[in-house]
């Protein structure tokens, strides 16, 4: 990676949303001037990104006629067959892969390196490294619930302890009733999430989407989190995505198990975060 450096930190293309978020993060340049899609952030602003058809089908001569001086892959979300093409076209490749909630801090400091933006990169990650340690400091204590996690509910997709959102959700004070499970995303039934019966379920899904999921669990009453009215949608974006903007999740996530915590049965049942962080 140290021989990869971007030459016009003002125009890169970068196929990758989360390495578009991180670039944004640090400062100007990384960005795309095109109309395919808006990212609304920072606050009070937006970046129009390019979109390349994703990471299963990318547009290549679309990428090629934009002339990249670098693309940025996810080691683990990119077939192999496609970074083999990246490399035959001669293209600069860089691999980046975050795992956990600071590796994304030393990614803002590499993404600036490379950007030619070294000091407002590391006042970014800098800023991002305090922000985590207070959630990390405010929630250190806080009583321990249980928690189910639902990425998609046909079928029924979790996440285990080897995920990032587990490692939200425990900073939160929640323990994963799945984090045992040895793949990332696996597959469960509605029986072993009665079995093991939750405190509180997070949906990631917003909108009405977020509520027809919900919905889906009025019937299964014998659980704990269905009686109590535990039940709460997420932004998957910013829950999801290894970029800064995943704290603003994190604390979306310490807001619901917080109003699971001081309302043992709150009255609205399709809560969103946006809900209880006004309340």
């Amino acid at each position: 990676m140290g021989q990869c450096r971007i030459e016009d930190p003002g125009e890169v293309p970068v196929h990758d949303f989360v390495a578009d978020e991180i670039d944004v993060a640090h400062g100007p340049g990384a960005r795309v001037d095109d109309d395919d899609v808006v990212i609304p952030f920072p606050a009070g602003g937006s970046v129009r990104i390019a979109v390349l058809g994703e990471a299963a089908a990318l547009d290549v001569e679309g990428l090629l006629r934009l002339k990249p001086t670098l693309v940025v892959i996810w080691e683990s979300g990119t077939p192999p067959r496609l970074r083999a093409e990246l490399v035959r076209l001669k293209l600069h490749v860089l691999v980046t892969e975050q795992r956990t909630l600071d590796d994304i801090g030393n990614a803002i400091v590499e993404f600036g390196r490379l950007g030619g933006s070294a000091t407002a990169a590391a006042e970014a990650a800098q800023r991002y490294r305090s922000e985590l340690a207070a959630l990390r400091s405010r929630y250190a204590a806080r009583p321990r619930v249980k928690v189910f996690y639902q990425v998609w509910d046909r079928p029924l997709y979790t996440l285990s302890g080897k995920h990032v959102v587990s490692e939200a959700m425990s900073l939160c004070g929640g323990d994963n009733i799945f984090a045992e499970m040895s793949t990332l995303a696996p597959a469960v039934d509605r029986e072993a999430v009665i079995a093991r019966n939750p405190d509180v379920i997070l949906i990631g899904a917003a909108g009405p989407e977020g509520a027809r999921q919900a919905e889906q669990w009025d019937r299964f009453s014998s659980l704990r989190a269905v009686r109590n009215h535990h039940i709460f949608t997420l932004d998957s974006s910013l829950i999801g995505r290894m970029a800064p903007r995943i704290l603003q999740g994190v604390q979306a996530v310490c807001a619901s198990l917080d109003a699971a915590r001081a309302d043992p049965a709150v009255s609205n049942k399709r809560q969103s975060p946006d809900d209880i962080l006004r309340r």
